[in-house]
């Protein structure tokens, strides 16, 4: 009968049973290492899970809360539409919105239309605000507003109800106000802010900022002045049948708003966009900055009784044509020009206007002179000049006469004046009123939230750098204080740890030498039976290793027993979420995989005695 081959028998399993076996026999001196093991670890994972606890329920209060984002100027000045473009275009600013001037930024509220009134703060913002996004409202909309807490509370609302804002200024010696139904959206947080304030849309708080300078708001029925957009100009032509002497020359520029005085070259045509005849003196003044109608009537004034007539110079202007439908018909570059009819003969000027000297209302300025060949569709016309991503649109209606061929169109002066005042200021066109509205200039002040705290200190350096010198306040201080609570608390758990490491260590190479000391000769008859000294080198691995386990799993409950307790007791001080005492469990396979390696390596001079032992052992002490 064949023999049934036997598999062989892995010696690596054996030498793992074998020194289990031998720990479950010495259980009593096995459990006391154990403990060992577990009074380490138990103090350690606890420090660790307080460090990590404390410091990351504090690390998410200061992100959850978005004021330690926020970012204040200590300073007012004027803040143009362009510079918050850029400021939204950084990685590091989450949300940036403009702020008014502060006598603007108040309004008196009552609940449901009745009652007293209350004096609230209104705090402009738009999509995407964390400060009410992350306190338990939504963003308002039109027609709606978000209160603070302490708001809420003085009047006696909730969200869903509506209240009646009021705008007060005062116009001459008279007190006026005006009035506007809001609905509350929503009511924030208490930790949001202590202020009572008023969060609404930024076009409402311009609105009230408009009305308090005695401007008139149409969206809101709200009456008063309107802003027009007033003509600049660039230059001057001034012509005089005799010429000026020196003297008459400087006073020209002199506390007139004109900085220089210029003698027409052979190319004066090319700088002024028309042509003039040359039997009269010409003289050309120039500004470094844009001047207004005050400035060409203070040059009137210094050439009264010399037969003076001055053109004020506006363009060449970048212009698109536009047909019907907003379809582009040409590029122009137009010019301002505007003389009265008995003049432009004396003058020799060419092209002739047909407006005269352009006077009466803005609707009746509304004309262009094209140049001739341009072949224009019938219809509608509208004329488009752009700045940045800024755009301006109004009608034109095309006059008869035409003006020399080319690319250049003529406007009426005053017309032109204010398109050259476009260039440095917003203004919008009023198709009701066939006006120019003048747009604000510039914010007092912002709302801005850096994207992480990490990002605030920088921010902080860049707004008080070079490039901008603005002071500001943020929470950087409060910040550094954790992140450096961090660092300290971190080399405490280093110290305190490499000396229980140490003290472990140590207590488990001396545990683990001695029992191999003692087991000599059970090591040599396992020699004898043919387990060679590598395969005898895994029996102190093996025994460190499952001492090392079973102290962990000692520690970790001890652990989680306490970390239970210390959250209990301080679950008051505690928000959703946080913990005082916390372990994640990356960082608990990451201690066990550190406690198993000092095992090994504790157990690596015992392993290394395990095979110097020779195999002639056993037979001597027989």
């Amino acid at each position: 009968m064949a023999e049934t081959p036997q598999k062989p028998h892995r010696s690596g399993g054996i030498v793992f049973g074998l020194a289990r076996s031998d720990l479950l026999h010495e259980w009593i001196l096995t459990t006391c290492l154990v403990m060992a093991i577990a009074a380490v670890l138990s103090p350690l994972l606890l420090l660790f899970g307080l460090k990590f606890g404390t410091i990351e329920t504090l690390r998410h209060r200061l992100i959850m809360d978005p004021r330690n984002r926020e970012i204040r100027p200590m300073v007012s000045k004027s803040f143009t539409r362009q510079w918050f473009d850029q400021m939204r275009q950084r990685h590091d600013v989450a949300f940036i919105v403009p702020t008014t001037r502060q006598i603007s930024s108040t309004v008196d509220v009552q609940a449901h239309g009745r009652g007293p009134k209350k004096a609230l703060d209104i705090i402009p913002t738009m999509d995407g605000d964390p400060l009410i996004r992350e306190n338990g409202a939504p963003i308002p909309g039109e027609g709606q507003c978000v209160l603070s807490a302490a708001a809420a509370q003085e009047l006696g609302v909730k969200t869903g109800d509506t209240v009646l804002a009021w705008a007060k200024r005062i116009k001459g010696r008279r007190y006026q106000s005006a009035s506007t139904r809001l609905r509350v959206a929503g009511v924030l947080n208490p930790r949001a802010s202590m202020r009572k304030a008023m969060y609404v849309r930024l076009d409402f708080l311009e609105a009230v900022e408009a009305y308090k300078d005695g401007r008139a708001v149409p969206r809101f029925g709200w009456s008063g002045t309107t802003a027009l957009a007033y003509p600049v100009y660039s230059g001057l032509v001034v012509v005089v049948p005799q010429k000026l002497t020196k003297l008459e020359e400087n006073m020209l520029v002199i506390n007139t708003g004109f900085s220089k005085v210029v003698e027409p070259g052979e190319d004066l045509d090319k700088k002024i966009g028309f042509h003039l005849g040359r039997h009269m003196q010409i003289y050309l003044l120039t500004t470094r900055k844009p001047v207004g109608l005050e400035s060409v009537g203070a040059v009137r004034g210094r050439l009264r009784g010399k037969g003076a007539t001055l053109l004020p110079l506006a363009g060449p202007l970048a212009a698109e044509l536009l047909g019907p439908g907003g379809t582009k018909v040409a590029d122009l570059k137009v010019v301002g020009l505007s003389v009265h009819p008995g003049m432009a003969a004396d003058l020799k000027l060419s092209p002739l206007p047909p407006w005269g000297r352009g006077q009466g209302s803005m609707a009746k300025l509304l004309t262009i002179m094209l140049p001739q060949g341009l072949k224009v569709p019938p219809g509608p016309l509208s004329l488009k000049l752009t700045r940045g991503k800024q755009t301006l649109s109004f009608p034109v209606q095309a006059t008869e006469e035409r003006g020399p061929a080319g690319d250049v169109a003529y406007l009426p002066s005053r017309l032109a004046g204010i398109l050259n005042l476009f260039q440095h200021r917003n203004i919008s066109f009023d198709p009701t009123g066939k006006e120019f509205i003048l747009a604000r200039r510039g914010y007092a002040g912002f709302r801005m939230y850096a994207a992480t705290i990490d990002d605030v200190p920088k921010l902080k350096q860049f707004l008080e750098g070079p490039g901008q010198a603005l002071r500001v306040h943020t929470e950087a201080s409060r910040i550094r204080d954790v992140v450096e609570l961090n660092t300290y608390l971190t080399l405490i758990f280093w110290l305190i740890a490499v000396v229980g490491i140490v003290g472990g260590l140590a207590s488990l190479i001396a545990s683990l030498y001695a029992s191999v000391e003692r087991k000599k000769k059970e090591m040599a008859v396992l020699r004898l039976l043919g387990l060679s000294g590598g395969k005898l080198f895994r029996f102190p691995i093996y025994q460190g290793i499952i001492i090392a386990g079973g102290g962990y799993l000692v520690a970790m409950a001890f652990f989680q027993l306490l970390a239970y307790t210390i959250n209990t007791l301080f679950a008051a001080h505690l928000q959703k979420g946080e913990s005082f005492c916390e372990l994640p469990w990356p960082y608990a396979l990451a201690s066990l995989a550190a406690t198993i390696a000092i095992a090994v390596l504790a157990a690596s001079l015992a392993a290394w005695r395990a095979t110097r032992i020779e195999p002639a052992e056993a037979l001597r002490d027989e």
